[in-house]
């Protein structure tokens, strides 16, 4: 019997395509580049008021700017490693890996955070937007996977009930596994 694909890896496997290459892209340009990426804004803000509120000098921000590309790189690269086991489970027939998808989204949320409160800091509105969008998105696929894994929890009890009675276990499950 084929298990049905559940909403929440589908919600955040949408979410890891749209930031693979988002960030990814991002990242490499940023490691690439001879500025460390200070000349895209959002990298560049969050560079600038990590070395303000450490003290860094001018090294200090290049260095500060190197690794949040690199940090940048590692959630793209998670990202895409999730992108791999949701296909694998896909293929298998299988639910994907709960621990892969939960630090992956752990690594999300800590990135964008760590992106998003410097931009707080600036009160620069287009920064603000732009990062409130990528912890809404995230945000969304940790809601739904957590509603789903709540549901799950609360019906198996449920079904175990219902197929220890008397007569008609068969039929009482069928009834509850399809609601």
């Amino acid at each position: 019997m084929r298990r049905s694909l559940q909403l929440g890896p589908a919600n955040f496997a949408l979410v890891a395509i749209y930031f693979v290459p988002l960030w990814g892209v991002e990242a490499l340009r940023a490691l690439m580049s001879p500025f460390a990426g200070l000349a895209d804004r959002p990298h560049a803000a969050a560079a600038v008021v990590i070395r303000n509120l450490f003290d860094f000098g001018t090294d200090g921000l290049m260095r500060t700017a190197t690794v949040l590309a690199a940090v940048k790189l590692v959630v793209a690269a998670a990202f895409a490693a999730y992108l791999i086991e949701f296909l694998r489970a896909l293929v298998a027939d299988r639910e994907p890996n709960r621990e892969t998808l939960d630090a992956v989204l752990l690594l999300a949320v800590g990135a964008i955070v760590l992106f998003g409160v410097p931009a707080l800091a600036l009160d620069d509105g287009a920064l603000v937007r732009l990062h409130a969008t990528h912890l809404v998105l995230v945000l969304s696929a940790v809601i739904v996977i957590t509603v789903e894994r709540h549901v799950e929890r609360t019906t198996a009890p449920r079904l175990a009930r219902a197929g220890a009675g008397e007569g008609g276990k068969a039929a009482n499950r069928r009834r509850l596994a399809g609601w």
